[in-house]
């Protein structure tokens, strides 16, 4: 009799132990009350295994202690677990065999899993622990779970919940494979992106596994693991090797490895194949491969391996042509790198060999090319420069050439020469303004008057044609000066009539002035043109005084686009796209776009981003629009020292301040409050010395305050000045 007194029984019954004895075989003798807690029906002695109530994978383990304790008579402990209305319980066993029963002790560790469990029972913290019970329909995550979705701990979560930080292209993939393990009991894994709750991109593998009881899954355990610096890391190394992959194929190139005292020299077999060499020998001959060199190339090939070989160091460079398996000589460079033995002799020799076949074909065409284009330009315009976008001369006519010469020392075609550094200084500021929009892409035509050497007065038409190397890339500025001396001297005649007759009217007041230059003169032109154009026949003539129209056309729309942009400020207003703009880059971009014209008048031009990376809810592009006349501002009234500008906070953070400080013409004290009115200059009228409306500061003021910030000027006359804009930071 297993239990022999009724208080014995009674005790065993009230105790939290569950407590079972078996036969040899696993099957129910007796148990005490607790034990039903396992079962969702009660149990029936001597017709139950305890198998029968464990999950489908703690059955063999269980066989394998039954079979352990019958060999050996030995105690065991096993941890084993049992589904149940509650979810899966987890007890830890004692196993005792005597007397051919086995007795089983079991505590209740459940809570403890689950506490393992949700503090993290994989240690890594990139990595979380899942279990989804179907029953209740309930998931459950370990704290890293939470931390990888950027989630609080105390947050509820669902399936549904879960799955919806995956891409939605996906979600129903995710949904088939949980169907799937379901319906099949197959674990599963898969690797995707993830949108966190704080929108941050991570890649994730996710592992899933049944458990199952009677062979019907109950529950699903898995984990997930965040992999990003991983995927990262393979990304990169995709990368480099997809592109030492096309570097190598890129380059048409044979890598060698040659054997001095042996005198044979190692290739790859796909430029062995490209040179017609066998692919039975791994090492050629080094006489067969110089038989391959080109007849001319081969006594200078000779004299330069022997002195490359002979000299210190321990690199090695040649050049020669190379006959190919199709019977075409190639050109080719050899860069090598020499092993010595201890007493400083080669003994070998590894490198590449470039194909540089069409570079030097190519260097041939631009010769040519440019013996061709010297030829034009001798004989076109009366001076032609070509200028790189740096602003230096790359090929000029003779006569500049010659003025060049004399004037500054300097050969150009040898040595470098920036064009703005050869130019009167009253020319200046024109070329780096135009030479500028030349090198945005603009075709531009300009005239100026300048005082020959003989004293006399000469006026120039000068075109700016910029040359593009493929659609989109500027590579050089084409400028080119035709004498247009006695036609100017007449419409400038015609002009100055025109001009005499309005100024008694239009110097009433600074508005009258500006737009009697502004408005007026294009429109005489425009009037003067018109006149010529009834009285000429000649067609040639015709089509260049239509030209000159066009440019007075153009002016004078420039200007009333300046008047209505100032008009409309208030409107501006309601038409506004505020985004989070990253102050740093936006100001750098505008720094950017008038370095070219910084640098060709020979500028100091830098700029001092500040560190915290500062943001503004702001309309970038009124932002930019503002920002940008001051910077052209500062370059145009600034001949010689630098420009500067700086991005900074101070320490209650309310504002951006964003400085433009340059050593220009400086404005007088009394003008520094008037600047910012509407059509005001500091030299106005028609001798003043600088072409424009006047309302440039004006609509930068009230594009900032627009946006809700300020500016404020600092400026000494013949020193400089700094402009400070405030811009509000975004809290």
């Amino acid at each position: 009799m297993i239990f022999i007194e009724k208080q014995h029984k009674e005790l065993l019954n009230s105790s939290l132990l569950f407590l079972f004895t078996l036969t040899k075989k696993g099957a129910i003798v007796d148990y005490n009350t607790i034990c039903n807690s396992l079962s969702s029906t009660p149990i029936k002695k001597d017709n139950t295994a305890l198998a029968d109530l464990l999950i489908d994978d703690d059955i063999i383990p269980f066989n394998e202690v039954m079979k352990l304790l019958t060999e050996t008579k030995k105690p065991v402990e096993r941890t084993l677990r049992f589904p149940s209305n509650e979810g899966l319980i987890h007890l830890k066993f004692s196993f005792l065999f005597h007397e051919d029963y086995i007795y089983a002790t079991g505590i209740n560790i459940t809570k403890e899993s689950d506490n393992l469990f949700k503090k993290g029972a994989i240690k890594n913290f990139k990595t979380g622990a899942w279990n989804y019970d179907l029953k209740k329909q309930k998931l459950t995550w370990s704290p890293e779970c939470y931390a990888i979705f950027d989630l609080p701990k105390t947050t509820t979560i669902t399936l549904d919940q879960s799955i919806s930080y995956y891409p939605v292209k996906v979600q129903n993939t995710i949904k088939e494979h949980l169907t799937d393990l379901v319906n099949n009991k197959t674990c599963y894994t898969f690797t995707e992106q993830i949108t966190t709750k704080k929108g941050n991109i991570k890649w994730v593998r996710v592992l899933a596994e049944p458990i199952s009881h009677k062979g019907i899954v109950i529950s699903i355990n898995g984990s997930i693991t965040d992999i990003s610096e991983r995927k990262t890391y393979i990304e990169k190394l995709k990368y480099n090797e997809e592109t030492k992959r096309l570097a190598l194929k890129g380059i048409r190139s044979g890598v060698f490895d040659l054997i001095i005292d042996k005198e044979a020299v190692f290739y790859g077999d796909d430029f062995k194949k490209m040179l017609g060499l066998s692919l039975e020998q791994d090492f050629i001959p080094l006489k067969t491969y110089r038989e391959m060199i080109h007849p001319d190339d081969y006594d200078g090939y000779i004299k330069r391996y022997h002195k490359n070989i002979e000299q210190d160091g321990y690199y090695y460079d040649n050049a020669y042509r190379l006959k190919h398996a199709s019977g075409e000589y190639r050109h080719y460079e050899i860069h090598g790198y020499r092993k010595k033995d201890k007493n400083g002799k080669t003994v070998r020799m590894i490198g590449n060999l470039i194909d540089v076949h069409q570079k030097k074909l190519n260097k041939k065409i631009i010769r040519e090319n440019q013996n061709r284009l010297k030829a034009i330009v001798n004989n076109g315009f009366i001076y032609t420069v070509l200028l790189n976008p740096e602003g230096e001369i790359l090929l000029a006519d003779d006569n500049s050439l010659e003025i060049i010469k004399k004037g500054f020392n300097i050969n150009p075609i040898k040595e470098k020469c920036r064009f703005i550094d050869i130019t009167p200084l009253n020319f200046k500021n024109t070329f780096a303004y135009e030479f500028n929009n030349a090198l945005k892409g603009k075709n531009i035509k300009k005239e100026i008057e300048r005082i020959t050497y003989k004293g006399s007065i000469q006026w120039l038409e000068i075109k700016y044609t910029p040359i593009y190397e493929n659609k989109k890339t500027i590579n050089s500025v084409l400028i080119s000066f035709l004498d247009i001396t006695e036609r100017k001297l007449a419409e400038l005649a015609t002009k100055e009539a025109h001009i005499k007759e309005q100024e008694l009217s239009s110097l009433k007041s600074n508005i009258l002035s500006n737009f009697s230059h502004e408005i007026r003169t294009p429109l005489n032109g425009i009037m003067t043109i018109s006149k010529l154009l009834l009285e000429e026949t000649d067609p040639e003539e015709q089509e260049k005084l239509l030209e000159y129209m066009e440019t007075s056309k153009k002016r004078l729309l420039k200007t009333l686009n300046n008047l209505s942009d100032f008009s409309e400020a208030a409107a501006i207003k309601k038409n506004l796209t505020y985004t989070n703009v990253d102050v740093n880059y936006a100001v750098e971009s505008s720094f950017r776009e008038y370095r070219h014209m910084a640098r060709a008048k020979k500028l100091g031009y830098d700029i001092k981003i500040s560190e915290e990376s500062p943001v503004s809810f702001i309309d970038e592009s009124l932002f930019r629009s503002a920002l940008n006349n001051i910077i052209h501002n500062a370059i145009k009234y600034t001949s010689e020292g630098r420009i500067d500008i700086s991005i900074y906070t101070k320490s209650l953070k309310d504002f951006i301040y964003i400085a433009i400080k340059d050593t220009g013409i400086g404005i007088n004290k009394k003008n520094q409050k008037k600047i910012f009115d509407p059509f005001v200059q500091e030299s106005i009228g028609f001798s003043r010395k600088y072409e424009g409306t006047g309302i440039g500061l004006s609509l930068s003021k009230r594009y900032i305050e627009i946006l809700g910030g300020k500016i404020k000027v600092k400026s000494q006359l013949g020193e400089g000045t700094e402009f400070v804009i405030l811009i509000p930071i975004k809290k």
